[in-house]
């Protein structure tokens, strides 16, 4: 797999891209050595892209002797910024990734409250008596409604994929 870089012709200036992901569809940007990972974002990118408007870009694959020359010759754009946006970048993901969890706790949550006041209806339910066999057919409906509808919720909660 290749890596890319960005190159300002005009002010001898570059932005790693490094390889495209194909699943994401974007470039895996600039790297930290100080986090060992990517920014997994094109923040850079989009400075570099209005820092250098009107100038002549020219994306370089590696591997090469002009991506060589160009990492060993030219200005390496934001190189002093690239932890803080690697980090910001980490920050974010581990940020998405506690609001994720904080969205199951609360649909687990939720589950639990429906479980309890459908056993409540249930057992309300069951002290309402029949004045006419015809109302009789009509609560027996209800409860074998409201009991499916509290064993679904049961298996939910139980299925170990929900947990």
């Amino acid at each position: 797999m290749r890596d890319y870089l960005l190159f300002c012709t005009y002010c001898s200036s570059y932005t790693l891209l490094h390889r495209y992901d194909k699943e994401t569809g974007t470039f895996l940007g600039e790297y930290s050595l100080l986090h060992n990972a990517y920014t997994h974002n094109s923040v850079v990118l989009h400075k570099f892209l209005l820092a250098h408007l009107g100038h002549a870009l020219r994306a370089i694959p590696s591997q090469t002797d002009e991506y060589r020359d160009i990492i060993c010759t030219a200005s390496h754009f934001l190189e002093n910024d690239i932890d803080k946006y690697v980090e910001e970048s980490l920050a974010l993901v581990k940020y998405q990734e506690r609001d994720r969890q904080s969205e199951r706790e609360i649909g687990q949550v939720r589950l639990y409250i429906l479980e309890h006041l459908l056993s409540h209806e249930l057992d309300a339910l069951g002290q309402v008596k029949a004045a006419s066999s015809a109302e009789g057919q009509v609560l027996l409906g209800k409860e074998l409604g409201i009991k499916r509808a509290l064993e679904l919720v049961r298996r939910v909660l139980s299925d170990k994929q929900f947990a």
